[in-house]
């Protein structure tokens, strides 16, 4: 604009108003984020996801797009969580989610391999592979069958470990060495199994959790220890299940694509003291 007409702008204060309008931002009726997080048509399989974190993780899961197997020690409960899942996802007026429940015994190699190619089979795919309350051995032979698996048909897929924060602290006031060392152990094999299979697009990661309000955090002896908790949490409480849906999310998405060999620790900054 040259300087002449804009000095005659200035000198009509309705003009301005043309001039300088500021842009209108539309409201939107939905909530909005990075496409990157969508999980749209992707296929998961959770262990341990009849209940507490796995369940709310699973449902974070079909949530953003996903379809998914839920692995249990018990089909009964297995299939129970699957009920519970398809209607919180239709309470929340989505697209059904495809779920099935199975039984394994995930410290036996047998068992593994079975639910893995019954899975593959059901679903014809599988992207993410999630492992909660799962021994060390456990977590070692589902990775094995979900890498193998994903090297064989060229799947650049997730493979989530959810360790604990015992893995790199010591707990106190409760003695319990034998659980530290297995998580501990669980977030090296992810970063060994990270190293190993990056060439292949497969990354592999680790969620630790601080302390979780679950059914086993219930009774007196346990409600004494949570007290005693709390007051080493910087943030003042327990955490909640359903507060690990978006980490969980983030990092079995494109949203973390350059995300691997890594422990990301949730525990309301207990570890920083």
């Amino acid at each position: 604009m040259p300087p002449y007409v804009f000095r005659k702008a200035l000198s009509r204060p309705l003009a301005l108003g043309h001039l300088f309008k500021p842009a209108v931002r539309l409201a939107h009726t939905t909530p909005r984020t990075l496409p990157e997080f969508t999980l749209e048509g992707k296929v998961a399989v959770v262990t341990g996801a009849s209940q507490g974190l796995g369940q709310q993780i699973l449902a974070a899961f079909a949530h953003s797009g996903a379809h998914g197997a839920v692995v249990d020690l018990k089909k009964s409960s297995a299939e129970e969580s699957v009920s519970t899942l398809q209607k919180e996802i239709q309470e929340a007026g989505l697209p059904a989610a495809k779920l099935h429940g199975y039984e394994c015994d995930t410290t036996s190699e047998e068992a593994v391999k079975s639910t893995w190619d019954k899975i593959v089979s059901d679903f014809g795919q599988v992207d993410i592979l999630t492992m909660i309350s799962v021994n060390l051995n456990g977590t070692f032979l589902f990775a094995r069958a979900a890498g193998k698996w994903m090297i064989e048909n060229g799947v650049k897929g997730n493979i989530l470990m959810v360790s604990s924060m015992s893995g790199s602290i010591v707990n106190r006031p409760q003695k319990q060495s034998a659980y530290n060392s297995s998580k501990a152990a669980a977030a090296q094999l992810m970063k060994s199994l990270a190293a190993e299979w990056a060439p292949h697009g497969i990354r592999v990661n680790a969620l630790s959790p601080g302390y979780i309000q679950t059914t086993a955090n219930e009774g007196e002896e346990m409600e004494k220890l949570s007290k005693q908790w709390v007051n080493d949490i910087p943030m003042g409480r327990i955490a909640k299940p359903e507060e690990f849906r978006g980490t969980a999310v983030w990092m079995c998405s494109d949203a973390s694509s350059y995300l691997t060999g890594s422990e990301i620790v949730v525990d309301g900054g207990y570890t920083v003291w």
